[in-house]
């Protein structure tokens, strides 16, 4: 089994999972399984909320997300939030791009610092598609290598290897003999 079938069947899973109260079409479902699948991710206690500190994004994303305020997120108001902003992703990029060049500066940045140099991913200064999508490959790698990683210890041995073991040796790019995340995250191309 290849990890695209993996992470397809994954994301069907995910899917159906999705009360059907909250789906209205299709990009509905997929947008509230992402959630669901986010949620489940960082809610550390699994009290069915999050805190500032359990939600893992940032104080502005929070902000934009936590509906009533009040300081707790709830898995229902972040599925509304997501699904309010109609298949978007929860910060609205185009409109903090104020210049409308495709990129999002320093001075662009409505967030903290430090929030900006976590989505600048290759510390070029500016948040670009390209930023957006090597976060959403790691993010995708951690996952997979979540799921593989048997013994868990952090890499994937060819052992726990799900597919064939020359992807095995093509990925392996410092022939140490197991995968890390970056070694698991398919290669973007830069567009921008």
């Amino acid at each position: 089994m290849n990890i695209r079938k993996i992470t397809t069947a994954l994301a069907l899973t995910c899917a159906v999972a999705v009360p059907a109260a909250y789906a209205q079409s299709a990009e509905d479902v997929k947008q509230t399984a992402n959630v669901d699948v986010w949620f489940e991710r960082f809610d550390k206690n699994k009290d069915g909320q999050l805190t500032v500190d359990e939600f893992g994004l940032g104080k502005s994303y929070f902000a934009a997300v936590d509906l009533d305020s009040n300081g707790i997120l709830t898995r229902e108001e972040a599925k509304q939030a997501q699904l309010r902003k109609s298949g978007k992703p929860f910060v609205d990029w185009t409109k903090m791009d104020t210049d409308a060049d495709g990129y999002i500066t320093v001075r662009e940045w409505t967030g903290t610092p430090e929030e900006f140099d976590a989505h600048d991913i290759d510390g070029d200064r500016v948040i670009s598609k390209y930023d957006r999508a090597l976060a959403r490959e790691r993010k995708a790698a951690k996952g997979r290598l979540e799921a593989f990683d048997k013994d868990k210890d952090g890499f994937v041995s060819i052992k726990e290897w799900p597919a064939d073991e020359s992807l095995f040796r093509q990925r392996d790019r410092n022939r140490d003999g197991k995968l890390n995340v970056e070694e698991l995250a398919e290669d973007i191309k830069r567009k921008d």
